[in-house]
């Protein structure tokens, strides 16, 4: 009796668990939607191992999904693409977006793409499991045929297993396309692809680096991909984005940014490997250089055939196109919300990536065409220059050390520039342990140089031209080979990028982006300040005789006999006064 009676009540105290542990799950699913919104606005932090994504324990390699093609062709609703050519539309829609939204709105938002890849990249191999994917879109009086061309194909050209969603975030928009029908295409969209996108709207424009912030909040996806709104992925473009990113967590990633012409919308992609990497000059300008001979040796012993599509390491990324493990870009500090519309977040989140033990990534395999629009559809809710050099300036407080000071003296207007608090970046830089900005110049970017590599530097005048300086004359953002000369001497308190002149420690002469040696013409002539023969480059001077001497040649640096010269030569060294100079900045003695 004592058995039965136990046995009941043993039955009894499980079916009580039971019932309370159904309940139980029944309330905390309640919560869990109760709470959405709640927590949609709280970072997310995906489940991940340190340093890895979670892995199952077989995941199969697969080739790279290249995608579908010759689907039936979806429109916008408003497309006239069955009517004749209307040039006069094109150039009214063209003053507010600048490119050819006519043309645009009446090509297929789901049209076939030539795919451009290395043959070798087909041949590649990636684990099937590599995490969910988010991709991101920042929309800004946007035209929903652009907008939604990257949407379809990225749908049309990624694995299902590895998209997981689409957030598309209107940054207070003012056009009624860029809203209502906006929405209604990604409700559209959402219910017919089967890929979520959700649309959010911010009432108020905040710029990009709030939106990117914010709309990363809504994301529940391991792996962020932020794509600009006015894009095409390529085939096979996203299993060689992630993958290093499934290796490694702390992997920053950008695919190579192809051109869609403004005008025609016509796709150009080059089927040859990448050739360049991102940097910043030293006015935290962005630019694109040749990939250093130290960077393809290091490529080549990790990966022997395969090599030139491994993936580059790069100093700087030009920011509108990248892939981020969602928990790393939380724990890096997501961006400076600080900063004001666009302009210098690419500098300062690359700096950040590098200084705070994670790694930037060209990867030559993953392509991404681009609108590079003709002009800008928007105002910078101020002057342009204005923005940009305080977007600049916090990157200059924050990162840049004692070449801080450098920076001002480089950019005078800068110094007195209010760019408000910027002490909780700084207290982010030093909780995540961050290297000295010299350690980045020194082991990530070699077309750098800090201020205490510097023997000289400021305006090179002249003693018989007394009103000239040398000037680049625009050249230090053409390729190689481009002279330099003379110009009248700007105002040392304004803007004087083009006539600054640095003579480094090891004598290199050089301007802010380039460095200076002598042709077969004995002429300046202005090349990477990387990969050269060091010989033909250096430089002495000689601050009694104030005199500039190209050391391998033995000839002088002179002005020539006019005051405004188109290129600059050496000649024989006579001490006249067309061979006397000073700098502004005398830092020999440091």
């Amino acid at each position: 009796m004592k058995l039965r009676r136990r046995v009941i009540l043993l039955f009894a105290g499980a079916a009580a668990v039971y019932i309370v542990m159904t309940l139980l799950n029944v309330r905390i699913d309640v919560e869990i939607v109760e709470r959405s919104d709640e927590v949609r606005n709280q970072p997310v932090q995906p489940v991940q191992q340190p340093g890895k994504f979670q892995r199952e324990e077989e995941n199969i390699l697969i080739p790279p999904y290249a995608g579908k093609s010759d689907l039936p062709p979806i429109y916008v609703p408003w497309s006239d693409y069955k009517e004749p050519y209307r040039k006069e539309k094109e150039d009214e829609l063209h003053e507010s977006y600048r490119f050819n939204k006519y043309l645009s709105d009446r090509i297929p938002l789901n049209r076939n793409v030539d795919d451009t890849r290395a043959k070798s990249c087909l041949k590649q191999m990636y684990p099937k499991n590599m995490g969910k994917v988010s991709i991101v879109l920042i929309s800004y009086n946007e035209a929903v045929s652009v907008v939604f061309r990257t949407i379809y194909s990225a749908i049309n050209r990624s694995p299902r297993h590895l998209l997981h969603e689409f957030v598309l975030y209107d940054d207070g928009s003012i056009w009624e396309e860029s809203i209502g029908a906006m929405k209604t295409e990604a409700d559209r969209v959402t219910q017919h692809q089967g890929v979520p996108v959700r649309f959010i709207r911010n009432t108020t424009r905040g710029g990009l680096m709030r939106a990117r912030t914010e709309a990363a909040k809504y994301a529940t996806g391991d792996i962020l991909v932020y794509l600009d709104s006015h894009c095409e992925v390529l085939p096979g473009w996203l299993e060689p984005l992630i993958e290093p990113i499934y290796k490694d967590y702390t992997a920053v990633t950008c695919p190579v940014i192809d051109t869609i012409d403004w005008k025609t919308m016509a796709i150009y992609s080059d089927v040859n490997p990448i050739s360049a990497i991102g940097s910043f000059n030293l006015l935290l300008n962005y630019n694109w250089y040749p990939i250093p001979q130290a960077e393809q040796d290091r490529r080549k012993r990790a990966h022997g055939a395969t090599w030139d599509i491994s993936p580059i390491r790069s100093p700087a990324m030009a920011g509108g196109l990248f892939a981020i493990s969602t928990r790393y870009f939380h724990e890096l500090g997501e961006y400076d919300t600080q900063m004001n519309v666009w302009g210098g977040e690419n500098t300062e989140i690359s700096i950040r990536i590098w200084t705070c033990g994670g790694s930037l990534l060209f990867t030559p395999c993953s392509k991404v065409a681009h609108v590079f629009r003709h002009g800008y559809p928007y105002d910078f809710q101020g002057n342009h220059f204005d923005t940009v050099l305080f977007n600049y300036k916090r990157v200059a407080k924050v990162w840049l050390d004692e070449d801080e000071d450098f920076y001002y003296q480089l950019r005078p207007m800068a110094r007195d520039k209010d760019v408000g608090d910027v002490s909780s970046r700084l207290n982010l830089r030093s909780r995540l342990q961050c290297k000295p900005y010299n350690w980045f110049v020194n082991n990530i970017a070699p077309n750098l140089v800090t201020r205490s590599q510097l023997n000289h530097f400021g305006q090179l005048k002249n003693e018989q031209h007394t009103r000239y300086c040398v000037d680049n004359l625009g050249n230090d953002v053409k390729g190689p080979g481009p002279s330099i000369g003379t110009y009248p001497c700007h105002d040392p308190n304004g803007a004087i990028d083009n006539q600054v002149v640095m003579l480094t420690k090891e004598g290199y002469l050089r301007t802010i982006d380039r460095c200076i040696n002598l042709n077969y013409r004995n002429v300046l002539s202005l090349n990477y300040c990387y990969d050269f023969a060091k010989s033909h480059f250096e430089w002495e001077y000689d601050k009694q005789a104030k005199t500039l001497r190209h050391k391998l040649s033995k000839r002088c640096l002179d002005a020539g006999s006019a005051p405004m010269a188109k290129e600059l030569r050496a000649e024989p060294c006579n001490g006249s006064p067309r061979q006397r100079w000073t700098f502004t900045y005398d830092y020999s003695h440091v």
